[in-house]
């Protein structure tokens, strides 16, 4: 009889995500993964390169997640006049998507040393940045927006948002404790934001 793939590969994963949650990209295990699985480590390179594609393959789905949020949240930005960014929406809105992604978002931001997306979380405080400075620009041309925040100030204000935000995974929060803490990030960042910006 045929060896049922799918079963063995299903078991795969499951021992990859306990291998890379436990002890991080770089002190993660083949040995120990297909140890777990009961094959051979030459086993696993039957469905994965290399460690690298056994990490992708885990977070593949959320960095779409990502992408596509921030392409929506561009799109939104440029072609609707009121669109705000900093209403009660949007601080819901990443409760909801961390915990529709709660792995990924966690492999990415606490387990992901050593490999290609260790510094993922700086790459999003630049996007950050960038998206903030671009909706400035096209605040001041209508007229709204009147200061004028220095590059740094820009980084700060975003690595403050980006990093406050996944405190969610850094202290394995309940969806009840996430909840309260971005009502709190909400209450705490957004009245300084909305002045920044004259909305």
């Amino acid at each position: 009889m045929p060896r049922d793939k799918t079963a063995t590969y299903e078991k795969i994963i499951r021992c990859m995500k306990e291998e890379f949650l436990t002890f991080g990209y770089e002190k993660a295990s083949l040995n120990r993964v297909s140890a777990k699985v009961g094959i051979t480590t030459a086993g696993l390179y039957k469905h994965f390169k290399n460690k690298e594609d056994m990490f992708f393959s885990l977070v593949k789905d959320t960095l779409d997640a990502f992408h596509s949020v921030a392409a929506s949240s561009t799109h939104q930005m440029e072609t609707e006049t009121e669109y705000n960014p900093f209403d009660d929406d949007w601080a819901m809105f990443w409760v909801d998507f961390i915990y529709k992604h709660y792995v990924g978002v966690k492999l990415l931001i606490c387990c992901s040393k050593g490999s290609a997306y260790e510094n993922f979380e700086e790459d999003l405080i630049r996007k950050e940045a960038e998206a903030n400075k671009e909706y400035a620009d096209i605040l001041r041309a209508s007229g709204k927006m009147k200061k004028e925040i220095s590059d740094m100030q820009w980084h700060i204000l975003a690595t403050a948002y980006v990093h406050l935000i996944f405190e969610v995974v850094r202290h394995d929060m309940t969806r009840e404790e996430a909840i309260d803490h971005m009502q709190f990030v909400r209450d705490l960042l957004y009245p300084g934001w909305r002045q920044i910006y004259g909305l």
